[in-house]
């Protein structure tokens, strides 16, 4: 039996174990090839011809062994097989038929000639862990890659490349829901996701999981391979802050072969309860995929074509709220009546609580030409499109519900072109260019064009109604249009390959994100509404003098990077890597200079970021001299990445000249009239305010340094594998948000020496309500104008001057770091079988988790003990520990058709929560991010009921250890986790005859959550939401006479629920088994 790779005991063509000293490759579609070849004696040949053939297509390049006797071929196709002919008049000629390439890998294949014609079958150059090239000199760094034919063998019911990403034991999926994955603890939005170089993420940032669509925008069964890299010190490398992933699509070949597939799954095939819920499944009718891929030959040997569609469909049943009363059982159907007559009356017409089957569709296709120019250059191209349309329904959650004028579509497309260049100028010359363009516009369709209402005090759990437009789609449209050009040569010097080149990008960009544009009323109860008596009315107008047309944030963002590096094969067994790599990144003009901010807080806002770069890097690799493969390899590098667009795009949008914002409460709202268009005539105008975002003179962009040391050693059982490998995050720059309209303190003197911005009422405990200090608000009633204008209703952000809004200061950090300690075996895919064990453990830090599109929402949700502190505390996104496991399995039980079983395990610690308050401990205005201070004991704090509260808090403590150990502290961010998850996955498949000869049919059964199917309580997800907190108590002020906190506990804190996604964007029964069966007819 051949391993899967080449190893020097089993090669009758006499390959020793020398590696090839031509350096891996990054942000690159392609497969380079390496070697020492010698003689009988052991001594270097020189002017040896090396012809390597793709078979399928006849693509030929040819190499020449320098006075070293190494040879070099870069720009070849990924997969194979190959055929490598290495000929020398007097010494011999060897080939070895059989050979695949990796992507984004420089493959070894060394000969010894021994003055005869040796011919070696066939040997695969690939996974001997997740698919990567493991045992080679050019493995210095840390990563994987995953193989077409585990694609083809593993599960994956939700067909998106996240579910072959997260083979990779160090990448963990954050949220099965949305896709996000974490590479070592970092931020989701950090990670690169390319699709033949090109990048294919999220252009703007607003999506977590970095993907622009639901779907990747390739179908996966136009993908040839994935190459997963977490530290590659390749100074070609762009973005690498996360993990950089680059999927490669593929080639047409000299025979005509293709595919037609379909997959289908239905609420039937999904668990349809879960334990302790009452509620049925409703993430779907059915979802349905069918496509086809077809690829051949133009002209035999010379001109390849390659083409793939596939359209995905997925019927959901709408909103089903169940019966009448909705919300938290206060809202009855004769309520909603009043309100949509009353709406009806204005000519109106806001829509009902149901809504028939929506259909999700995605499209998408593409094309792909390569051409063999000569046997020095070929070339590609391809193109392809996405088109999306997709129903959103936001407003349906626990305590609101919405009507359907309050939903709205969203339509996005996502279209590119790409062509590249390989050529090989001489035996020790080499290029490879590549240009591309990409073109994105995503948008928000409301369905009414009306101000978004919210009407409260529903029932005693004050439940909502929501209708009209919700207030983030009266505007909003993103659009990007980015050229990409990068250009590399390798040039091959005795024992050194130089590589250097340059990349380019200019990405323009417009978002116009018109909040609030439409107005968004408050109602206190339903009589208020229908006397057209708001409590609140918030609005977002053009500056006097100015138009809508001024709001959209229009910018260019430019990035020129260059690079130069040395692989050096210093010997037989040690291999080094320097290099150096500079970003020289160039923002568009922001002109709208603010003396008003530049007065009150020292800042000029047309400040931006445009630092240049230098990023040294390095790595080596050392062979031992062993009966078996065994490696040492590491490196160190810096690596800088760009931060998400629309955290960018504040500094262009809020400027405070081109909108400002209304915010009136009570009185000085103005009476609710819907058919008069939003304005700002009549309105206070000392009541507008400035939203402005400032970014900090000298900040950077995103950098980390990385390093790895690792050891892979070859065990002596069935080619196992086994590797130890730590790798170490250190951020150099990272970015965090400051509030600066908070202004200073206006009390220093809290029981846990907390900072605080409540003014003097807010700290009354004579004003607290049923749910604690309420801002604007005594007692839980609205306060009168009067009050107001005395200061003597509870507010926050005591200091801040009434023309300011929220003004946001983006700036670096140096604080966060991340370790991964990683330990695998794996044995390779032989015959019938192969399977693969990896654990990671991951302890990583933060200072901001920079969850949001939105600025303000990235503050608010940075979990804090004083506001704007700059202190890491336990990521977010860290899984602690992360077990994986996968086993593959085949056997042809009749002819040449293939039974397969493919199994992927997780078991994973959960995903990390924090202790919070319920409301605004510190006045800062933000009620989601005050850490939690544990009273030391009985009368340490104050309750609003008195000692019977009292004892039943410490009766809920006792039974919350956790908790308990951190009495008299603030219990630090992310310092908890929820429960321990396991989760199979399976995939059986059987090959079938077709209708022809030659062509095959195969049946797939995925089989997703194994557990769940087998027990109701098994593979169920617990989780704390998208804050990722537990409430406990309400602050309700301080007591004048001890200084001391007053808090209000009802018994009633977030405990977790099982993770789902029903009726949303993402992945549906994360926490369900679920079943999807597939037919694939291959010609």
């Amino acid at each position: 039996m051949n391993h899967p790779r080449i190893r020097m005991s089993k090669l009758a063509l006499g390959l020793v174990a020398a590696l090839a000293a031509a350096p891996a490759f990054a942000q690159s579609t392609s497969a380079g090839v390496g070697g020492l070849v010698t003689n009988n004696g052991g001594s270097p040949v020189a002017g040896a011809e090396v012809t390597i053939t793709h078979t399928e297509s006849g693509t030929v390049s040819r190499a020449t062994t320098d006075a070293s006797g190494r040879y070099n071929a870069r720009g070849l196709r990924v997969g194979g097989p190959y055929s490598i002919t290495i000929t020398k008049p007097g010494e011999g000629t060897k080939t070895e038929d059989g050979v695949y390439l990796n992507l984004n890998q420089v493959n070894t294949v060394n000969a010894a000639l021994a003055g005869d014609v040796t011919t070696l079958g066939s040997v695969k150059v690939v996974a001997a862990m997740i698919g990567s090239d493991l045992f080679s000199a050019n493995k210095m760094g840390t990563g994987s890659n995953v193989t077409r034919e585990q694609m083809d063998a593993l599960p994956s019911a939700n067909r998106n490349i996240q579910d072959y990403i997260r083979l990779d034991p160090r990448i963990s999926q954050i949220s099965k829901a949305d896709g996000a994955i974490s590479a070592g603890g970092q931020n989701t939005r950090y990670n690169a996701i390319r699709i033949d170089g090109i990048g294919a993420g999220d252009p703007f940032g607003l999506e977590s999981n970095n993907l622009p669509t639901e779907r990747q925008p390739v179908s996966m069964d136009a993908i040839q391979e994935i190459n997963i890299d977490l530290a590659n010190y390749d100074t070609t490398i762009y973005g690498g802050t996360g993990a950089v992933i680059n999927a490669v699509t593929k080639s047409g070949t000299n025979e005509f072969h293709g595919t037609v597939y379909g997959a289908y799954r239905d609420k039937d095939m999904v668990r349809t309860r879960l334990e302790g819920d009452s509620n049925d499944f409703n993430g779907f009718e059915d979802e349905k995929t069918y496509g086809l891929t077809f690829g051949g030959p133009i002209v035999k040997d010379k001109l390849f074509f390659f083409a793939n569609y596939e359209k995905y469909e997925r019927s959901a049943p709408g909103v089903a709220l169940g019966s009448s009363p909705y919300g938290k059982g206060d809202i009855t159907d004769a309520q909603i009546k009043q309100v949509q007559d009353f709406m009806s009356a204005k000519g109106y017409d806001v829509g009902s609580l149901s809504a028939p089957a929506n259909k999700t569709e995605i499209e998408e296709y593409a094309v792909k030409l390569d051409w063999n120019i000569n046997e020095n250059h070929r070339a590609a191209l391809r193109y392809n499109k996405m088109e999306q349309n997709v129903m959103r329904f936001p407003g349906v959650a626990s305590g609101t519900v919405s009507l359907s004028s309050y939903w709205y579509a969203q339509p996005k497309t996502y279209e590119t072109w790409m062509g590249e260049l390989f050529s090989d100028w001489s035996d020790n010359f080499s290029t490879e260019f590549k240009v591309s363009h990409k073109d994105y516009n995503a948008s928000r369709v409301p369905t009414v064009d009306l101000p978004q209402i919210r009407i409260n005090g529903f029932g005693s759990n004050n439940s909502a109604l929501l209708l009209g437009t919700e207030q983030n789609t009266h505007v909003n449209i993103v659009e990007s249009k980015e050229l990409s050009a990068f250009g590399a040569a390798n040039w091959y010097v005795g024992d050194h390959t130089v590589k250097f080149g340059f990349d380019y990008s200019k990405n323009d960009l417009m978002n116009f994100y018109g909040r609030n544009l439409n107005g968004v009323y408050t109602f206190s109860n339903l009589d208020a509404f229908l006397a057209g008596t708001p409590s609140q009315y918030q609005l977002r107008a053009p500056r006097e003098g100015g138009s809508r047309a001024d709001i959209p944030a229009e910018f260019t963002l430019k990035n020129t990077g260059v690079f130069v590096q040395d692989t050096w094969a210093i010997n037989y067994n040690l291999s080094l890597m320097f290099g150096v790599r500079v970003d020289m990144p160039d923002f568009s003009d922001q002109r709208l200079y603010n003396p008003r901010i530049q007065e009150l807080y020292g800042y000029n806002n047309t400040n931006l970021v445009d630092d240049n770069l230098v990023q040294p890097r390095m790595g080596f690799n050392y062979t031992f001299d062993s009966d078996r493969p065994t490696q040492l390899r590491g490196g160190v590098g810096l690596f800088g990445g760009a931060a998400p667009n629309v955290w960018l795009a504040g500094a262009y949008q809020n400027t405070g000249l081109n909108y400002v914002e209304y915010d009136l409460k009570g009185a000085d709202a103005p009476a609710f009239d819907p058919t008069v268009p939003p304005s700002t005539a009549g309105l206070t105008p000392l009541a507008a305010r400035q939203n402005v975002d400032i970014i900090e003179p000298g900040t950077r962009l995103p950098s980390v340094w990385k390093a790895n040391l690792a050891f892979d050693h070859e065990l002596p059982w069935y080619g196992i594998t086994a590797s130890a490998e730590l790798l170490f995050t250190k951020v150099k720059d990272a970015l965090y948000f400051e509030r600066l309209d908070v202004m200073t303190p206006t009390f220093a003197g809290t029981q846990d020496s907390r900072e605080s911005y409540w003014n003097d009422a807010g700290r009354d405990p004579s004003n607290a309500g049923r749910y604690g200090m309420e801002v604007g608000k005594i007692g839980g009633s609205n306060c009168s104008p009067a009050v107001v204008s005395a200061g003597m209703c509870p507010d926050v952000k005591a200091n801040r001057p009434s023309d300011i809004g929220d003004v946001l200061l983006l700036r670096n950090t140096d604080k966060g770091r991340s370790t991964q300690a990683t330990f695998a075996l794996s044995k390779p895919m032989g015959e019938h079988w192969g399977w693969s064990l990896g654990y990671t453990y991951t302890q990583a830090e933060e200072v901001s988790p920079l969850t949001s599109s939105q600025n303000t929402s990235n503050w608010n949700n940075t979990l804090i003990y004083n506001a704007n502190e700059n202190v890491a505390y336990d990521s977010r996104y860290a899984i602690k520990d992360r077990v994986t496991g996968t086993l593959e399995w085949k056997h042809a039980f009749f002819g040449d058709y293939t039974t397969r079983v493919g199994l992927f395990y997780e078991g994973r610690t959960g995903r990390p929560y924090s202790y919070i308050f319920y409301n605004d401990v510190n006045g800062d205005g933000a009620t989601t991010n005050d850490l939690f201070y544990v009273p030391a004991g009985y009368g340490d704090v104050l309750w609003t009921g008195g000692a019977d509260m009292e004892k039943k808090f410490f009766d809920w403590l006792e039974k919350t250890p956790e908790l308990a150990g951190y009495m008299g502290q603030v219990v630090p961010a992310n310092s908890h986790r929820a429960k321990w998850v396991n989760s199979f996955d399976v995939r059986l498949s059987q090959e079938l005859p077709g209708f022809f000869k030659g062509h095959k049919t195969e049946i797939a059964l995925d089989i997703m959550n194994v557990g769940n199917l087998l027990n109701k309580k098994w593979g169920l997800i617990d989780d704390y939401g998208f804050y990722s907190t537990r409430r406990i108590a309400n602050y309700a002020g301080i007591d004048p006479a001890t200084g001391k906190y007053i808090y209000n506990f009802t018994g009633s804190t977030d405990n977790a629920s099982i993770q789902e996604n029903n009726n949303d964007k993402g992945n549906t029964a994360v926490s369900r088994w679920s079943m999807m069966l597939s037919l694939k007819y291959k010609f």
